[in-house]
């Protein structure tokens, strides 16, 4: 019986990004069942996935992240060695080298993501013993839930601590311009969403809330922006990418705040 199940939703994925994701699995210094779960919504997926799973240690991977190298997994799972730790979690990066793939106005949006990430909670790259999964009820498949990070994160953070494991993945997303821009929508709806559902409970309460309010949360987004990297980027980042992105987190986060009963398009397919 294999120790380690990786759990990957896939749904109309980039052929040669997953096929880099499936290469890097296979050169990891811990091997693990890989359990690949095609064409349902996110939620769904990865249920049925860890429910068939042989593993004691479930991992979740995103169709498009790619580790970092052969010692990610080996890193992902360590911390779970101390029975006081139910999750860790990655940390994102999208490469010089695939950003410039995007069009402009995508990779003026996404600038911010060519710093390193370190989520509190990602189901993209995390891993987790499957007996908490199991006792938790596993992700949220309700179609009005957007945010099944969060809503997963603070049901394992009643039971134990969540930690980075110092690995690293490439994120490595295909996108377009109409894409990019409805992406930010929806993590906005979602924000509200779990804003409106779990309130100050949510480990992400203030961050979101204040990306929601008119003005102020515009030096959130000037925040993110990587000026070591892009200095020579700053006017239009100012001009473009942090107006459509304030309006953007104002609109849908209120709309999912308000409408939180909308159905969401991420839990029921895409």
């Amino acid at each position: 019986m294999a120790d380690v199940s990786i759990v990957i939703p896939v749904y109309k994925p980039d052929k040669e990004v997953f096929k880099k994701v499936k290469e890097a699995l296979k050169n990891q210094t811990v091997k693990a069942e890989i359990i690949e779960n095609w064409d349902m919504p996110e939620a769904k997926s990865m249920n049925t996935g860890i429910k068939k799973a042989k593993g004691k240690i479930i991992v979740t991977l995103a169709q498009d992240c790619v580790p970092e190298n052969e010692f990610w997994l080996e890193k992902l799972i360590a911390p779970l060695k101390d029975k006081k730790i139910v999750a860790t979690v990655s940390d994102l990066y999208l490469t010089e080298e695939y950003w410039k793939t995007y069009p402009f106005l995508t990779r003026i949006l996404t600038l911010n993501e060519r710093n390193i990430q370190y989520p509190e909670m990602d189901a993209r790259a995390c891993a987790y013993r499957k007996k908490d999964l199991m006792k938790l009820g596993i992700f949220n498949e309700d179609p009005k839930v957007i945010g099944i990070d969060g809503d997963l994160y603070i049901k394992l953070k009643n039971i134990g601590k969540i930690v980075r494991s110092g690995g690293k993945i490439f994120h490595l997303h295909p996108l377009t311009n109409p894409k990019k821009i409805k992406m930010i929508y929806n993590y906005a709806e979602g924000s509200g969403k779990i804003v409106k559902a779990y309130g100050i409970n949510d480990y992400s309460f203030w961050p979101r809330l204040l990306r929601a309010i008119p003005f102020l949360g515009l030096g959130s987004i000037f925040g993110r922006f990587p000026f070591k990297k892009y200095f020579y980027l700053l006017p239009i980042y100012l001009l473009i990418a942090v107006p459509i992105n304030h309006v953007i987190n104002v609109f849908g986060f209120w709309k999912g705040f308000f409408f939180s009963n909308r159905e969401s398009k991420r839990n029921t397919g895409l």
